[in-house]
């Protein structure tokens, strides 16, 4: 791989990465084994190129993470607490959770545990659900565990990764490997079968616990791994810093991969994609307070609305029924809420959560698209032809 340098990568991806001082930058792994319309769409000038296809899967870039299968303890069933509780007091209210709820009854499930364990696997209002969360990549994913005549989906973490990405194994069938951001399996019994992925809220834990005041969050004290106090602590130091570089070599070689380097690698992107067709809403491009989009990928009319000082930004389908609507902020009258949004062909208004509580819609429930935040990097890495919001 030849030598990278570019004001949006400042350190060298040549095997191990070099930070500007010459020090090899903080790893917690091993080195490895050898408001607008949609605005302008820009993509790599190559060929449509992704990961999905898994007969041409580049098995040969899987590497080790430095740590043997479960040396990462996947959790299962962990145990929940309300969010006041001393179990919970690991958590600044800036700190990211994946926030879901699911008959009435929420969840959250920190980065913070994220971080140290990568995988919960986890029962809500009855539901199996895996939760997952890559710190390399930026990527918190939640899929449906419920499994396909085989039992309980329940996934642990192989200690492989591809791209920086997380690499999950089925405990089930044990052989069965599943890169995260695809969730396609490339090796064992589910060889091409594809996980399904959930709507998930990935926002500030504050703005979650201001959304549902009465939900539950992993207890520090019940994972029966580490003291509660490791939870406080960011494992990979200046890891997350925008100009920072991955921490492993990527494939394709980034020169063969321009649109790279349109963005600082650690950008914060909404990430969202139809089968083959993906397309990134970089935090940046939507500014420093709120946005609201109206938009179409490819034949999908999509919503994204994005509160910044929640660290939220969230997609939905514009189509209701016969309809498709167009949407405009508006002023909230719920203090849970920043901000509201209103849709221009009925006057109905609807909170960030895509519910409409007053206007010829009221009652009703947009479709929200299931859809993960990602580091710039990565997505641009998986989704080489991706489309980029731009204002």
């Amino acid at each position: 791989m030849k030598p990278l340098r570019h004001p949006a990568f400042p350190f060298v991806i040549a095997g191990v990465l070099t930070a500007c001082g010459g020090k090899a930058p903080p790893s917690p792994v091993s080195p490895p084994e050898a408001g607008s319309n949609g605005g302008e769409v820009r993509t790599a000038p190559l060929p449509s190129r992704n990961f999905l296809d898994v007969s041409s899967f580049p098995m040969n870039r899987l590497i080790s993470g430095g740590v043997a299968k479960d040396g990462i303890p996947a959790l299962t069933d962990p145990g929940f607490v309300l969010a006041g509780s001393a179990d919970a007091a690991y958590l600044m209210d800036e700190d990211l959770v994946l926030g879901v709820y699911l008959n009435g009854i929420a969840k959250a499930y920190p980065h913070n545990i994220g971080w140290h364990h990568e995988i919960v696997n986890d029962v809500v209002s009855d539901r199996r659900l895996v939760v997952t969360l890559c710190p390399l990549t930026g990527t918190g994913m939640v899929f449906d565990g419920q499994g396909e005549g085989n039992g309980r989906l329940e996934l642990g973490v192989s200690g492989l990764l591809f791209n920086n990405n997380l690499v999950m194994y089925d405990r089930r069938f044990d052989d069965t490997l599943y890169p995260q951001m695809t969730h396609i399996g490339i090796k064992g019994f589910g060889t091409e079968q594809e996980l399904t992925l959930m709507p998930v809220v990935e926002t500030t834990w504050g703005n979650w616990k201001r959304l549902y005041p009465g939900t539950l969050v992993v207890s520090s004290g019940s994972t029966g791994m580490y003291r509660p106090e490791r939870y406080s602590t960011y494992p990979y130091s200046g890891y997350r810093e925008p100009a920072s570089a991955p921490l492993f070599p990527l494939f394709p070689d980034p020169d063969d991969n321009p649109i790279l380097f349109d963005y600082p690698p650690k950008e914060i992107v909404l990430g969202v994609r139809f089968g083959n067709v993906a397309k990134a809403y970089p935090f940046s491009q939507m500014g420093d307070d709120r946005a609201v989009i109206n938009d179409r990928i490819e034949d999908h009319n999509v919503l994204v609305v994005y509160d910044a000082a929640a660290g939220m930004a969230l997609p939905f389908s514009r189509d209701l029924g016969n309809l498709t609507l167009t949407f405009e902020s508006v002023p909230s009258s719920d203090r849970r809420f920043d901000f509201m949004v209103r849709d221009l062909e009925t006057g109905t208004t609807w909170n960030l959560l895509g519910q409409a509580l007053a206007g010829e819609l009221r009652g009703n429930q947009l479709y929200q698209i299931p859809a993960h935040n990602a580091f710039w990097f990565a997505w641009a890495t998986f989704w080489q032809d991706t489309a980029v919001y731009e204002p």
